[in-house]
């Protein structure tokens, strides 16, 4: 016969063994999220090296590079549509003169005054998730 003490503690380890499972996984997601947020800010920062980092300073990593009139991407994120600049910079000058992107002509037939290189609406995302991490909390 069951004793009410025993069925305490059976209720009690059910109710423990349920918390440590959705505990093990809220956690098993929030590291998961995490580590692809960490790989998507690496991927992000690699793209802005490689075809950002000629023109623009890009947080510690080319701190005295850049051409000089070019904002560098800790100015433009203090920016209120920021993102939307980023977002939308295959489109603005001078970018449309040697970025190509599906589904946009270039303005000119004039030869780029630097190589010209593709980017894929994707690889935006992923710049923009790293220079979200050039905004400190609070800032503008």
């Amino acid at each position: 016969m069951i004793g009410s003490s025993d069925y305490s503690a059976s209720e009690g380890e059910s109710i423990s063994a349920m918390f440590r499972c959705l505990f093990g996984g809220y956690l098993y997601y929030t590291l998961a999220t995490a580590a692809l947020a960490d790989d998507r800010v690496l991927q992000g920062f690699d793209l802005a090296r490689e075809l950002c980092a000629r023109c623009h300073v890009i947080g510690d990593y080319n701190r005295l590079g850049g051409i000089g009139n070019s904002p560098s991407f800790q100015w433009m994120v203090k920016a209120d549509d920021w993102r939307e600049r980023f977002d939308s910079f295959y489109a603005r000058r001078p970018h449309p003169v040697f970025v190509r992107m599906a589904g946009y002509d270039k303005w000119s037939d004039a030869d780029p005054y630097y190589p010209p290189f593709t980017i894929t609406v994707e690889e935006i995302k992923l710049i923009s998730i790293y220079v979200a991490t050039l905004s400190l909390p609070g800032e503008k």
